[in-house]
C-alpha cells in the first residue's frame, strides 16, 4: 500500500473524533448490533503445513463469514495462469461480466466429507450449507474481486450495461446457493491503485477522467446490486446484505461515500498493510494509534477519521484487523525502543509463510519465539505488537490478542459498526477471533 503524505495530511485535519448522524441500516440485527467478521480464503485447504477448510471456522466467534473470492467474466491478465485458465473455462457460453465461481473444485466438487444439508454439490459450499444449518445466525457472503481478480471491474466500469449485467448476475448466482445472505464487493480499487492500476507506473496509472468515471461507476454498481438484492429478497421474503471492502489513505476519496453508504450495510475498512517488505521503512503494519514516531503519520485511528470526514456513517464502518505479520531483515540502528519513521531495513525478510516477508499468526507462534532468539514487545503508545531478533536484526510487526482487544475497545468507544479479520487460516486455533468476539461483547472501555 503506497501512502501519499497529502492524503494523510487531509486525514489528520480534524482535531477530534466525531460521530456522523445515524442513517438507515438495512442489516439484520446481530448480537449487540456489532459485527465480528472474517474472510475465508478458499485456496487455503491445500496449504502444505496448515490446511484450512470450512470445518475449521470458529463460527461461534463470528457474525459474518466472507468467502474469498469469486469473480466475473472479463480480463484477468495479472492473475495466475491457473486462475486465467479457470476463468476461461467457467466463462464458456457466458456474456462478458457475468458473475462466476472461479475455482469450482474448491467451491463445489472437492470432497470435504459428508453433510446433513440437502444440497447436490460438495466442496466448500456444501460445508458452508452445513455450517448455516448449525449456525443460522451467522451471515455468509461471497466476495467478488480481491487483489488479483479486480481487473475486470475496471473494464466493466466503462459500460453502464455491463455494470447492471454483473449486478443482476451476481444476485442470480447467490440465489442458487441458499446459504448465502448477500454480496460483498472487493474491488481493489475504484479509481486505481490496485495490482493492475498502479499509480506509480505510467503504463497503468489511471488519468483524472478515468478515475472520475470509476467513481461514478462504483456508485452505479452499488445501486444496481442493492436493487437486484431487493428484488431477490422480495421473491424469497428475506433481506440480503450488501457490503464492500474499502481502501483507505489515497483510496478512500475515490468513492462517493455519501452516495453509496445508504445502500451498504457494512463497509470493511482495510486498515492494515501500512508497511511491509516492499519498502525499506520498518515499523508497525497495522497499529491502532498514529504517533509522532509513525511513518508518514499512519495509524488506524487516522484512517477511520478520514472515512468519517468523507461522511461515512460510523455505525457502518467495520475496522480491519489481521491474522498475520510483516517482517524485515537487516534492520539498522535499532536499540529496543518502539519503531520510528527513521527505522530502516536492508530489505523485507526473504522468508515467511509461503511468501517472503509475510508471516501467518500460527507460524509466528510456532517458529518465531524466545526459543528461536526473538524478543516479544508491545508498543503501548501505538497499541501494536512486534518481535525483534537482536542477533539477526529481524523485525516482525504483527497483531496479538492484546492488540486486537485494544482495537475492539476503541471501535466500541467510537461507535463503529464492528471489526473484521483477514483471514481465518492465519490462526487455526481460533484464539484471535475469540479475542475479538469476547471483547466486542464485553463491557470493557477504552484502552489506556
Amino acid at each position: 500500500m503506497k501512502i501519499h503524505k497529502a492524503i494523510l495530511a487531509f486525514a489528520l485535519t480534524s482535531s477530534s473524533f466525531v460521530s456522523a448522524s445515524m442513517q438507515e441500516n438495512h442489516a439484520n440485527e446481530v448480537p449487540h448490533g456489532k459485527v465480528v467478521a472474517a474472510y475465508f480464503a478458499d485456496w487455503q485447504y491445500f496449504h502444505p503445513d496448515k490446511p484450512y477448510n470450512v470445518k475449521n471456522i470458529p463460527a461461534e466467534s463470528l457474525t459474518h463469514i466472507i468467502y474469498a473470492f469469486l469473480s466475473m467474466c472479463g480480463p484477468h491478465e495479472y492473475a495466475s495462469k491457473e486462475t486465467q485458465g479457470l476463468v476461461k473455462q467457467q466463462c464458456k457460453g457466458k456474456k462478458p461480466f457475468t458473475a462466476i465461481v472461479v475455482d469450482k473444485k474448491s467451491a463445489l466438487t472437492h470432497d470435504f466429507g459428508p453433510v446433513e444439508a440437502d444440497v447436490n454439490y460438495k466442496g466448500h459450499f456444501a460445508q458452508l450449507a452445513q455450517l448455516k444449518l448449525e449456525h443460522p445466525e451467522v451471515k455468509i457472503l461471497p466476495s467478488f474481486g480481491g487483489w488479483t481478480m479486480s481487473e475486470p471491474f475496471h473494464e466493466m466500469a466503462k459500460d453502464p450495461n455491463a455494470i447492471k449485467h454483473f449486478a443482476y448476475s451476481a444476485a442470480e448466482l447467490i440465489e442458487r446457493y441458499s446459504f448465502f445472505d448477500g454480496i460483498d464487493i472487493n474491488w481493489e480499487y475504484p479509481g486505481g491503485g490496485g495490482l493492475t492500476t498502479q499509480p506509480w507506473n505510467p503504463a497503468t496509472k489511471l488519468l483524472a477522467d478515468e478515475m472520475e468515471l470509476e467513481k461514478t461507476a462504483y456508485t452505479a454498481l452499488v445501486q444496481h446490486l442493492r436493487d437486484a438484492l431487493d428484488e431477490l429478497g422480495a421473491k424469497h421474503n428475506r433481506y440480503y446484505t450488501l457490503t464492500t471492502a474499502g481502501g483507505v489513505a489515497d483510496k478512500a476519496p475515490q468513492i462517493d461515500w455519501p452516495a453509496v453508504a445508504p445502500n451498504l450495510d457494512h463497509i470493511f475498512a482495510m486498515t492494515f498493510d501500512y508497511l511491509g517488505g516492499w519498502a525499506i521503512f520498518t515499523g508497525h503494519s497495522a497499529n491502532l494509534h498514529a504517533t509522532e514516531r509513525s511513518v508518514w503519520g499512519m495509524g488506524t485511528d487516522v484512517f477511520i477519521q478520514q472515512l468519517l470526514d468523507l461522511d461515512v456513517p460510523p455505525e457502518k464502518i467495520v475496522m480491519g484487523t489481521t491474522q498475520y505479520g510483516r517482517g524485515w531483515e537487516g534492520t539498522k540502528n535499532y536499540h529496543g525502543e518502539p519503531p520510528s519513521e527513521t527505522l530502516m531495513s536492508a530489505r523485507g525478510a526473504q522468508f515467511g509463510t509461503g511468501e517472503n516477508g509475510y508471516f501467518q499468526y500460527w507460524d509466528i507462534i510456532e517458529n518465531y519465539g524466545e526459543k528461536q532468539g526473538f524478543q516479544s514487545h508491545f508498543d503501548k503508545e501505538s497499541q501494536a505488537a512486534y518481535l525483534w531478533h537482536p542477533k539477526d536484526k529481524i523485525f516482525i510487526s504483527y497483531e496479538n490478542e492484546q492488540a486486537l482487544r485494544a482495537k475492539v475497545k476503541w471501535a466500541k468507544a467510537n461507535g463503529l459498526g464492528g471489526v473484521f479479520s483477514w483471514e481465518l487460516s492465519g490462526d487455526p486455533s481460533g484464539k484471535l477471533m475469540r479475542a475479538l468476539y469476547d471483547e466486542m461483547h464485553s463491557a470493557a472501555s477504552l484502552p489506556e
